[in-house]
């Protein structure tokens, strides 16, 4: 890997361990927003009246980024075992990111709701040996989807990260499948949001809400 590559990675690998980069900006030597990737599965938990109930995310981070994060595990916890390692870097992760919501913006009716509990939280290597971070979000109360517009958003605010579902797929219903669908609104940032991305690469501040321009939207109708 690129000597410089790897020691700009370096320099952030603790802002994803602290808050997942939320509200901090570090200058970095690569070209251009973002620095690193995840790729993006969700569970939607619905019974059979079409009542939302939660959104179980599975992240899925870029083969650099992983080793990064490895690399800094085995730096600050060299006695502990890899399966002891990523349950401790799970719970700090998940501690940091609750006052930024999870980096998960849930809309109902164009007003924002926000998880209450989160469960099953784990981390654990693909079989491709890529850092998988796994969680639920519980509502705080059941919606009624068939008579609401719902959707989510997930990103990091300052697009240190790009987090994006691979493919419709990626997106699926626990229960009412039938009467239900998703839709996947992709990014549109306009030329000054793209702009502003990359000054930050210049030394520019970065901004909270920056990655919202950059994340996509999905949808969720019921009849």
């Amino acid at each position: 890997m690129n000597k410089a590559v790897l020691m700009s990675l370096q320099g952030g690998r603790r802002m994803l361990v602290a808050v997942l980069i939320v509200g901090l900006c570090v200058p970095v030597l690569l070209h251009a927003h973002p620095h690193a990737w995840i790729d993006l599965s969700v569970e939607l938990h619905m019974d059979e009246q079409r009542q939302l109930s939660g959104l179980t995310q599975t992240w899925v981070f870029d083969p650099v980024y992983t080793l990064i994060l490895l690399e800094e595990l085995d730096e600050e916890h060299p006695e502990d075992a890899r399966a002891e390692q990523l349950r401790g870097m799970a719970a700090r992760m998940i501690t940091s990111m609750g006052d930024y919501d999870y980096l998960t913006r849930i809309e109902v009716d164009e007003e924002r709701l926000r998880a209450t509990e989160v469960t099953n939280v784990e981390a654990q290597l693909t079989a491709g040996e890529q850092l998988q971070f796994r969680f639920t979000l519980q509502l705080p109360e059941q919606v009624d989807a068939r008579g609401s517009s719902v959707s989510y958003m997930i990103y990091d605010p300052v697009y240190y990260i790009e987090m994006l579902h691979p493919s419709a797929d990626a997106v699926s219903l626990n229960g009412a499948t039938d009467a239900c669908q998703v839709t996947i609104d992709e990014p549109k940032p306009d030329p000054s949001q793209i702009a502003r991305a990359a000054a930050v690469d210049l030394g520019a501040a970065s901004a909270d809400g920056l990655g919202r321009h950059f994340a996509q939207r999905v949808n969720l109708q019921c009849r």
